[in-house]
């Protein structure tokens, strides 16, 4: 039995995160994976200006920079965007997160990978934490456990918490294990199904969204270049691709955009509401497990390091406090809906409002917007790749789309208020 003051379940970009931060405060942590390849999971990697500022990636894990990207629309237009500067970048996402656990390590953070965890209890004085490697069942004790074991993770429910139980039309469970994704013990959890195969693109130089009915149902595909002329084709809808993401690859073909694929496909969930309350007695839930995830696009690395940093920061000062309760670490929740609870809150409300759009209201939506010869001088500065609320709120208010958005009749209407109504 071996004794920490916490544990960090998954060594994703959040526990990873989170165990740098607590090692550095001189707080004894370990992270346990189930995995044997740290960072290990499907994601685009692409990560916004600023965290690449923040939580600035080696020169090798970087596969480009991206100043503009391409939006084709459902009747097959091409839009283009370009900004000045670089907005994002497209990085090796396993190197990447590797990199944040060696670090880690180097602090003084212990990893045990190839390790299961099957049972957590927070009665009593410490928390247990029980893990299987091999044919080995191990008994680990802390005072606090930080959940960051992604989307799906059935950990939630032995800590007593049951999931976010607000859905909006997604599956049954039973459909999300047939593409191979998992649910976090609510079979109401609000989430989106990704699909990705790496493919051969000889010929791509930027990011391409495609939008439209016949392309990803209530959501978008992706095309976004990496190095060697390699390139991940995907998708994200909310229901089973059901043929789509197959017709995706043939279209890319047909069309010379894609030369082969160069990889299997996989499926993985993304959540797209936040988990409350993200804590219980002797324990923090951070990163994807807590459904703190982009709605918009589903990217999830900032605020998966954001959140771990917060999570750090909570676990410490329970320990120095020694108050474990769930009311003592209600504080936690305050400070990350501090940080991006609204841009949580706007950008699940603007993703509702795409849904409810069909393609000849996107058709509109995008001549009204993106046709404006003006639009980087209207837009200005408010672009920014991770918060995405205030040129969200900018954009309704564009005298294009307000025209526009006045025809799309009364499904659209609620999403529209909920978005004004939540700049507050």
């Amino acid at each position: 039995m071996r004794d920490v003051d916490v544990i960090v379940i998954g060594a994703g970009p959040c526990g990873n995160m989170a165990a740098l931060e607590l090692a550095r405060r001189g707080v004894s942590v370990a992270v346990l994976d189930w995995r044997t390849r740290i960072g290990d999971k499907l994601c685009t990697g692409i990560i916004g200006r600023e965290c690449a500022e923040l939580f600035a990636p080696a020169a090798e894990h970087i596969h480009g920079e991206a100043r503009s990207a391409t939006i084709v629309s459902p009747a097959g237009r091409h839009y283009r965007i370009e900004r000045a500067t670089t907005q994002a970048y497209i990085v090796n996402r396993v190197s990447y997160v590797n990199a944040v656990a060696e670090q880690a390590q180097h602090a003084g953070a212990e990893y045990i990978l190839d390790s299961r965890v099957t049972d957590i209890r927070t009665a009593g004085t410490h928390a247990k934490v029980y893990a299987v490697g091999g044919s080995t069942r191990r008994e680990y004790t802390c005072r606090i456990v930080i959940l960051a074991s992604g989307f799906g993770s059935p950990l939630l429910r032995m800590v007593g918490l049951d999931g976010n139980k607000k859905t909006a039309g997604n599956r049954k469970t039973s459909d999300c294990r047939r593409d191979n994704c998992r649910d976090n013990g609510s079979a109401n959890v609000e989430y989106l199904v990704g699909y990705q195969v790496e493919a051969i693109a000889s010929d791509l130089h930027e990011t391409e969204v495609y939008l439209g009915s016949g392309t990803a149902q209530d959501s978008f595909a992706w095309l976004v270049p990496l190095s060697g002329n390699r390139a991940l084709v995907g998708m994200a809808p909310r229901r089973r691709a059901n043929g789509q993401m197959g017709a995706f690859i043939d279209r890319l073909r047909l069309e010379g955009r894609i030369d082969e694929l160069a990889g299997e496909q996989k499926a993985w969930g993304i959540p797209i509401r936040p988990l409350s309350p993200s804590y219980a007695d002797r324990a923090l839930v951070a990163g994807d497990a807590a459904g703190l995830v982009k709605p918009t696009t589903g990217g999830g690395i900032y605020y998966a390091f954001l959140s771990g940093r917060i999570a750090a920061e909570a676990a410490q000062t329970a320990i120095a406090r020694r108050k474990y309760a769930a009311n003592d670490l209600r504080g936690y929740e305050r400070q990350w809906k501090a940080v991006f609870g609204r841009e949580l809150r706007i950008g699940y409300y603007a993703r509702l409002l795409y849904e409810t759009l069909g393609d000849e209201q996107i058709e509109r939506l995008l001549d009204a917007f993106l046709s404006d010869g003006d639009i980087a001088e209207y837009i200005g500065e408010d672009v920014a790749f991770d918060w995405h609320s205030k040129v969200i709120l900018k954009v309704l208010r564009h005298t294009g789309i307000r025209r526009a958005l006045a025809t799309l009749g009364p499904s659209a209407a609620p999403f529209v208020a909920r978005l004004l109504q939540a700049r507050g």
